[in-house]
């Protein structure tokens, strides 16, 4: 198995989804209004339940941004699709969709975009914060849960692109982490 231990089982998943949608769901009653912009590859399996208990629907687009290369941050956010999405962000009250909140470096790269876009508002919805001081700090308004400090996959969170698919969320096991990238040191 990949992991050491599971954090969160598929039925804490969820309950902590459903917790989430409905949260959301009482702020963002004028979904005219709205726009879901939804953090990938990370977030996809998350936002993908979450958004279907959302009431009202909200419209969702998409926007790829990275700064990992294996276990370790880069420190350089890159982000795709800006060009494309501009005129659909502008005077939008903005919902970002990511899966955790680490360093702060990615939420922040793309807060400060979207207000170059001009969004109306944005409000942030990230399903796990981990307990670490954070280098960039980003008010977080939908929070899912907080985690220790570990190298986590599954529910789309991944090792170079592995373990996306697990329905849970466990700690990458020391073992796996190494047979896959002889660099890695725990």
């Amino acid at each position: 198995m990949p992991c050491s231990r599971i954090i969160l089982n598929e039925d804490q998943l969820s309950e902590t989804v459903s917790r989430l949608a409905q949260e959301i769901s009482a702020v963002y009653h004028h979904a005219e209004t709205c726009l879901a912009l939804v953090v990938l590859e990370g977030a996809r399996y998350f936002a993908h339940d979450l958004l279907k208990q959302l009431n009202p629907p909200i419209d969702t687009e998409t926007i790829t941004a990275s700064s990992y290369s294996g276990v370790n941050s880069t420190g350089n956010v890159v982000i795709d699709k800006q060009d494309s999405l501009k005129t659909k962000i502008r005077g939008k009250n903005i919902l970002l969709i990511d899966d955790i909140y680490e360093t702060g470096l990615t939420l922040s790269r793309i807060l400060d975009w979207l207000n170059e876009c001009g969004a109306q508002s944005v409000k942030t919805c990230v399903l796990l914060e981990k307990q670490i001081t954070h280098k960039k700090d980003i008010k977080i308004d939908f929070l899912g849960s907080s985690i220790e400090d570990e190298f986590i996959i599954g529910y789309g969170l991944d090792f170079d692109g592995q373990y996306r698919d697990l329905p849970f969320i466990g700690v990458l096991s020391n073992k796996e982490a190494a047979r896959n990238n002889p660099a890695y040191k725990p």
